[in-house]
């Protein structure tokens, strides 16, 4: 069940009703089943290692807090998290593992197509995170086992994240919300601004990137030049999309979930661009990974390896191949480039281009199929054909619609985007008159009526980060 289909809007209603029905004390308990359900709707096995997870985590929480164990908590932190990694290691990445020594040495090891549980990435770096944060003390242990396993499954949540730390959610489980009709507001206002992110341009740009990549060696020069540069936007637009709607429905129960965005694509350095992107994530690898390696506390060329340690293993929690890992290296190679050489321009605005054209090259990676396509996307983009460039855009899979439109709302959304993050301009339209809020709801829900991507052909599959 994803968040851009009809069986979601019918859960979702349904679940948003109730919860505003029933006692207040027995709220946690219908979002939690309303959670499993959510979870089992794509395959109920799933569901057994969500709360195989969610147990291993909270009984390490408890063990870490009890002061019988006081001399062992260490040991106990050790475990749990090795545990949590080595059922990640088994189902994302054991084929790829396996298939990397087949590849390098003469043993012939048999590879299983292991399914990958989906969210999987994403709740066990929660899981991982409780008994840490017990551990120093920035939470206190819950002992009410069902109001734990929410925390783990909460199903906004679940599938893509954000990330949420036990000392964010926890309390807010613990506390009987009001209903609010600015919560519902504002809440139906950011799942109508994901979808529309989403609907309308996220899945029409999907459309040309994906016969792009899928038939690489058709195209060189200005198609595939377009191709990586729309990714950039199809990526930001599908996940930033996903997150809105995340935080929307989160909203409108009364919780408030991390925001994963800050305006990205306006970063002026690298770590600019980590402080605003998947926001969530970035903290999570800061507080529980890079910091515990030493941070910034060693010395210079240790602290360039914590750095390459910290996005080697970002890269491969994105996903089992080699290409991930190249993306995640190419952004530790340019941090340090950047803390070595103070690589930047007098002018802001070239600083913004710079870091947007790095990343850009680094999505090649993430996006092709296989380590020779970004190659040959590399060796090629630059074999320009400047006869017929109209019919070479057109070759990619748009029309001339197709690229108004994308034209229209990319600039429309970055403007609006722009706007909050220079002005707050999201809170004054939460501030709005409801009449004029519900104005803006009908141009929202019409649009994505209207122009979302639709017709033969189209999979509302699945945003990007639903399958990490």
């Amino acid at each position: 069940m994803i968040f851009n289909s009809f069986p979601f809007f019918i859960f979702f209603t349904t679940v948003l009703i109730l919860y505003y029905l029933i006692p207040k004390k027995y709220r946690y308990l219908l979002l939690l089943l309303a959670s499993y359900f959510f979870y089992a709707y794509s395959n109920i096995m799933y569901v057994f290692l969500l709360l195989a997870v969610t147990i291993l985590s909270y009984t390490s929480g408890l063990l870490v807090s009890n002061k019988n164990y006081s001399k062992i908590r260490k040991f106990l932190i050790f475990f749990s998290t090795t545990t949590l990694i080595l059922i990640l290691i088994y189902f994302k990445y054991m084929s790829f593992i396996l298939n990397t020594i087949n590849k390098i040495t003469i043993l012939n090891f048999s590879v299983q197509n292991i399914i990958i549980p989906l969210g999987i990435s994403f709740f066990i770096l929660q899981a991982i995170s409780y008994p840490i944060d017990v551990y120093r003390n920035d939470v206190k242990v819950e002992k009410n086992f069902l109001k734990f396993a929410l925390f783990i499954s909460f199903f906004p949540q679940l599938l893509s994240g954000p990330i949420s730390k036990s000392k964010e959610m926890l309390p807010q489980i613990n506390v009987n919300h009001q209903y609010s009709s600015n919560n519902i507001h504002n809440g139906f206002l950011y799942i109508l601004y994901g979808l529309f992110k989403k609907v309308v341009i996220a899945d029409l740009l999907s459309v040309g990137i994906n016969n792009i990549y899928n038939n690489l060696h058709s195209f060189t020069g200005i198609p595939l030049i377009i191709a990586v540069f729309a990714y950039s936007f199809q990526i930001y637009f599908d996940f930033s999309g996903y997150s809105n709607i995340a935080y929307g429905c989160g909203k409108m129960l009364g919780f408030e979930l991390n925001k994963n965005f800050n305006s990205p694509y306006f970063a002026n350095s690298i770590k600019n661009f980590w402080a605003r992107w998947h926001i969530s994530l970035s903290t999570w690898f800061r507080d529980y990974l890079y910091i515990p390696l030493g941070g910034n506390r060693r010395k210079k060329y240790r602290v360039y390896l914590n750095l390459l340690i910290v996005f080697l293993v970002s890269g491969l929690w994105h996903g089992p191949a080699w290409t991930y890992i190249i993306w995640g290296a190419l952004h530790a190679s340019y941090q340090i480039l950047e803390k070595n050489f103070k690589l930047k321009f007098k002018s802001n605005y070239l600083n913004i281009i710079k870091t947007f054209l790095l990343v850009t090259l680094a999505w090649i990676f993430f996006r092709a199929n296989t380590f020779s396509d970004a190659i040959y996307v590399i060796t090629n983009a630059f074999k320009i054909n400047l006869n017929n460039i109209i019919s070479q855009i057109m070759s990619i899979g748009w029309d001339r619609y197709d690229l108004f439109m994308l034209f229209i709302f990319t600039v429309i959304i970055f403007i609006i985007e722009l706007l909050n993050y220079k002005k707050g301009i999201f809170n004054k339209i939460f501030n709005l008159d409801y009449r004029i809020k519900l104005l803006i709801y009908i141009v929202l829900i019409i649009s994505i009526l209207i122009f979302g991507h639709y017709g033969p052909g189209f999979d509302n599959s699945s945003f990007i980060y639903l399958g990490y």
